[in-house]
Formats: C-alpha cells, structure tokens, sequence
C-alpha cells in the first residue's frame, strides 16, 4: 500500500459559499486488492406550495410532484455510455417510486438526449425543455463538456445537476456550481491514479494523445502533473478536434515521440484511432498503452485477436454486480458498465434529498443533498433510507458507489472515489484487476 500527495490542478473561485472557508484540495491513494481479479421565465418547480414541515414528528408531509430530467447521451461519442446509464437511472426512478415516491407521488422523467460534446444546441435545447417542463433536478449531462455549455442556463433557474459522469476539474469550484453536483470525481483522482501506475510499472517517458475537450485537456494535465512529479518526463502531447475523421499526423507524432509510455484519452473514436497508431508503428506490445474511461470499452468485435493484449486501463467507480444484473434485467443489451453505478446513485440521493426538505424549495433541497450524505443513521437502499426520514431520523446513504463525500465546505465534488485498474486481455476486453481509493 501506498500513500503520496500531490497539489490538486483544480483552483478555487471567490464567492461559491463565501461563508465556509475552503480547505487546500489535495489527493491521496490507496491501494486496495480485488477479490477474484474482478433565457427563460422562471418556471415553477413541483406542484404550488409553500414548503412543510420536517418529516417526522407532528408535522404534514409537504405533497407535491417531484420532476426529473434525465439528460443523458443518445447520440455522439458517449451513446454507447449513455445506454447504461440512462439505464440506470430509468432503474432507480422505478425502485423510488415502487417505495411511494417522493412527497406522496410518483416522480415524473422527462428524458432528453444531451448530444454530442462537439454540439452545444442539442444539450442547451435539452436544458430549455427542462426549464420549461418544471424540473427540480436534472441527472446529467454526461460530457463534461456539455455541462460548461447549460450549467449556468440551469444555475439561473435554481435546478439541481447531478452528473454521474462529469470529471472536468473546471467544475470544481464552478462560478455557477451553487446547485451542481457529481457522483464522478474530478479528474484530479483518475489522472492521478494512472500516472502512478505508469510511475510504478517503471515507465520513464510517457506520451499523451487526447480530444481537445474539457475532458482530454484537463485529464492529459492531470496525468503529465503527476507523472512528471513522480520523476517522469512527457515527451509530447497531442491533441484533435473531435470532429476529425484522420489521426495519422498524431499518431506520427506519438510513435515518433520514442517513448516507452503512452496514452489515450478520447471516447469512442479510440475505434478509429487505434488503427492509425498501429500503423504508424505504435504497437501495443511493443510499448505500453494506457487507457482511460471514455475509452475503456470492449474491443473484441474491432479488432484481430490479441492486439490489446496488455493494454492497461483507469476508470472512476466500483464494480456492483447485483445493480449490473439488475440493470441487464431491466434493459436488456446495455453494451457498457461504466458510470451505471453513479448514475443510479445521482437519482436516489436527489430523490432523497427532496423527501428530506420536505418542500419544493429549490435551496432546501440543495442544502438536504449534503444533509442525506453525513452524519446521520447509515442507510444503503432508497425505501430504507426513507423510512428513516419520514420518522424523523438523519440519514448518511451509501450508494453503489460507496460513500457519498460532498461536505457543503467543498461542495458537490465527491472527496473520496475508488479507481478501478483494468487490463486487456488475449480477447480485447478489459478485466478489473485492481483498484485504489483516491481522497482529496
């Protein structure tokens, strides 16, 4: 086991919860085994009312609609993605309202696609329909990148964004992040974790190629800190548009770069990408490739046999087999597991937090977000934990993903995550092999 501290890349900004002193971010990991290798008018929010009681005690449960847009990937480089976590989602709606719901009523979904990162009409539009429709709280987008283009659409009009996905480290400390959380964490952790493993696998010199995204900028920064801290040295960094089709110029670069280590940050593009690298000379078993989680997808239908063979691989989350098979039940074919854990996570804790409140008040609700997440009775399951509530009792969830860690002194940003290790095998699909536990 390990334990090292680096500076965080992520800077704070002055006036997001003046009154609480923030605290210096930094990372920590550990290593952990895994058994078995494994502009609109403001429209109102919920039914009229002027709020409620606490649950519990002598006081009325405040009733009303509670209204939840699902503003997921249906199309561009994250669909694939988007499947299971709207999947999810769509699960955990199901599983809040046969507990009764929230506020004595079924939730009402309201599903949009969020598009393509390279389309910021589509998530904007998708935010506009939300408004519109009277949401309270907004699960997604999953594109960091298209989150930058609506969270101050949806800050104006007070609604809660829970991403499951979001890893950006612009958006910690968001200037329009009063009402914005994640279950994902911030790049800071991933980027972390995989330049120490590079570091530990012995690798000198490492090169990155990356989609010239929020997403790609900010986590190939985070890899080169860490990596360079560790006594490493990037040799280059490359990054395309995602609206290219050719990468041969960069994957040039990368096999010219002479480096034993190299990275790829990118979606589901890596299709195309990979083949150029190959024939440009970088091989991967020649030298080391490192993936991260928009790209850790099954490559067994692309590719020759063999050829990711000892690819490695990060990806933010935990590996909950009961929720994977309960999601394959309820919609069967979701080609992809990550971030199916955080999504299901974003909708009960919101669910939770607005049966907390006990009113449609949009700051109440904020507040309750980190209230159902400390401090309180220890609860794992939606109907539990809101039983706990209607009785009067605080509760702390732990959900799919463990233990929920936003504190209102660092806001929605979770400080606690685990990253899993995957590696490629003979198949050209990736195993968890292992996984660390990242704190900042």
């Amino acid at each position: 086991m390990f334990r090292r501290r680096f500076a965080s890349a992520a800077s704070g900004a002055e006036g997001r919860k003046a009154a609480l002193a923030r605290p210096e971010r930094r990372w920590t990991l550990r290593s952990v085994a895994v058994l078995g290798v494994a502009t609109l008018a403001l429209a109102s929010c919920g039914d009229d009312g002027d709020g409620g009681d606490e649950p519990g005690g002598d006081g009325d449960m405040f009733e009303g609609t509670f209204t939840l847009g699902l503003m997921l990937p249906q199309t561009g480089g994250l669909a694939t993605f988007g499947e299971g976590m709207s999947a999810a989602a769509e699960l955990a709606v199901q599983d809040v309202n046969e507990a009764g719901g929230v506020w004595g009523n079924d939730i009402t979904q309201i599903i949009q696609d969020e598009g393509a990162a390279e389309e910021p009409e589509v998530v904007q539009a998708a935010a506009d329909t939300m408004i519109s429709q009277g949401a309270n709280a907004v699960v997604g987008a999953a594109s960091s990148t298209a989150t930058l283009n609506v969270i101050e659409t949806l800050f104006n009009q007070k609604i809660i964004e829970i991403s499951p996905s979001n890893t950006g480290v612009e958006l910690t400390d968001h200037e329009f992040g009063d009402y914005y959380f994640r279950t994902a964490p911030s790049d800071v952790l991933q980027g972390s974790t995989l330049a120490e493993v590079a570091l530990e696998d012995g690798h000198q010199t490492m090169a990155i190629m990356g989609q010239q995204t929020s997403y790609g900028e900010s986590l190939a920064a985070q890899i080169e800190e860490v990596f360079t801290a560790g006594g490493g040295e990037v040799l280059t960094t490359e990054f395309y548009d995602l609206a290219q089709t050719e990468y041969a110029a960069e994957a040039s670069a990368m096999a010219d770069s002479g480096a034993d280590a190299f990275v790829l940050v990118s979606y589901e593009e890596s299709r195309q990408v990979i083949p150029a690298l190959v024939g440009a000379g970088l091989d991967p078993q020649d030298t080391q490739w490192y993936f991260v989680d928009g790209n850790n997808l099954g490559y067994d239908e692309d590719f020759d046999e063999g050829l990711m063979e000892g690819v490695k691989a990060t990806t933010p989350g935990t590996a909950p087999e009961d929720l994977f098979t309960r999601v394959d039940e309820f919609r069967p074919g979701t080609p992809e597991r990550v971030y199916v854990p955080e999504s299901y996570d974003a909708v009960i804790t919101v669910a939770l937090a607005a049966i907390a409140a006990n009113a449609d008040d949009q700051d109440a609700i904020r507040d309750a977000m980190f209230e159902v997440v400390t401090g309180g009775t220890k609860c794992t399951e939606f109907a539990e934990c809101k039983q706990l509530l209607e009785s009067g009792e605080d509760i702390d969830y732990d959900g799919m993903t463990g233990p929920i860690s936003w504190m209102p002194e660092t806001g929605g940003d979770p400080t606690e995550a685990t990253i899993g290790i995957f590696e490629y095998g003979a198949d050209n699909t990736a195993t968890r092999t292992d996984e660390r536990i990242g704190q900042l």
